[in-house]
């Protein structure tokens, strides 16, 4: 019988379990902070999206030459008034029953607007792009766990321009 002096180029069983150990530890440290670029990404996203809004409406009401509103689709929630979404209408209707564009917020998250705008469903840009009926306030947007999940405060002025800033929201 002939005995060859090659080795072989393969892992044994031992070196694979200990590479997959090794993974599964580097995956255990990995995953939590994945979790919280996911939150911080749909946070972002959904301010970014309020702005759009705000930012679209402004500009058809230039466009237009005329009132331009965004508007909460259901305001009943003094809480959350633009959480369930909102849409721009041309004109100061009140309703989105024929808006221009809709717009929906990601995951499960509250836009309460608080101050002089608490309570107000409607923002109303002239055919300038300003703000109408002194409504420059700010709106509040949380996630789910206010511990874990750092909110945004987004400020409205009079001349209907946003500024976002990082909040800490309370459960």
């Amino acid at each position: 019988m002939r005995q060859s002096n090659q080795k072989s180029n393969g892992f044994t069983i031992i070196e694979l379990l200990v590479a997959l150990t090794i993974a599964a530890v580097m995956m255990a440290f990995a995953l939590p902070a994945f979790n919280d670029f996911t939150v911080q990404r749909q946070m972002t996203a959904n301010v970014n999206q309020f702005i759009s809004a705000i930012s679209y409406a402004r500009s058809e009401a230039t466009r237009l030459g005329g009132d331009v509103s965004l508007q909460a689709e259901d305001a009943s929630d003094d809480e959350n008034e633009w959480g369930p979404g909102f849409c721009v209408t041309a004109g100061d209707p009140g309703d989105c029953n024929n808006p221009l564009r809709v717009f929906r917020l990601e995951g499960t998250v509250t836009l309460n607007a608080e101050g002089v705008m608490d309570d107000e469903p409607t923002m109303t840009f002239n055919s300038r792009g300003l703000l109408q009926d002194d409504l420059a306030g700010t709106i509040e947007l949380c996630g789910v766990d206010a511990d874990d999940d750092p909110g945004r405060l987004v400020t409205i002025n009079a001349l209907g321009r946003a500024n976002v800033e990082r909040d800490v929201c309370f459960p």
